[in-house]
Parts: C-alpha cells; sequence; structure tokens
C-alpha cells in the first residue's frame, strides 16, 4: 500500500517541479528540456564517474530519491522512503519558492 501512495506523491511533486521549472524560464520548450535533463539525462551522467562518487551522489538526485518513496522495502544503495521523501520534496521547494517570487514580481 505504501508504494502505491508513494507513487501517487511521486508524480504529484514531479508536477509541482516540473511547473516550478517552467515557471522560472517561462517558456514551454526551455521547462520540459530542463525537467527532461534533470530527472532523466542527469542520473545516466552521473553513473560515469567512479563508484565512489556517483555512489555517494546517485541517491540524492531527484528521480533516484523520488523513486525511493516507491520502493517496495529497503535497498542498501538508496534512501529509505521517507528520507527520499524529504529530499525530493526539498528539491521541489527549492524551485517552487523562486518561482512563485519571479511570477509575482513578473506580472504584478
Amino acid at each position: 500500500m505504501r508504494a502505491v501512495i508513494g507513487a501517487a506523491v511521486y508524480l504529484a511533486l514531479a508536477g509541482l517541479f516540473a511547473m516550478g521549472l517552467g515557471a522560472i524560464v517561462r517558456n514551454t520548450a526551455a521547462g520540459i528540456a530542463a525537467f527532461a535533463a534533470i530527472m532523466f539525462v542527469l542520473p545516466p551522467l552521473i553513473s560515469i564517474f567512479p563508484l565512489s562518487i556517483s555512489g555517494s551522489i546517485s541517491p540524492y538526485l531527484p528521480s533516484n530519491a523520488g523513486g525511493a518513496v516507491m520502493q517496495i522495502g529497503d535497498h542498501a544503495s538508496t534512501l529509505s522512503a521517507g528520507a527520499g521523501l524529504a529530499v525530493f520534496a526539498g528539491y521541489v521547494t527549492v524551485v517552487i519558492a523562486p518561482a512563485a517570487v519571479l511570477l509575482i514580481a513578473r506580472d504584478v
């Protein structure tokens, strides 16, 4: 049950993350490209680094941290569900806060 609810929470937070990126750049194509780069391109690029570096960075990437919420059981190479949710929610907060400030400043 936790994995099913976690998947819904992950997708909702991913949508907010993408919306925040789009609000910051104010360009649809650039927002989609930034979201795709962060969520889908960055994790394979990190795996190019040596294992000592990539192993310590990889669990904290937005897609991997958010994906930990959907896992059944705990794995040694990933964050726990609660920690993954906290890290991903932190990423969303870091993107939404400046997006809100920029939207208020631009649309006044």
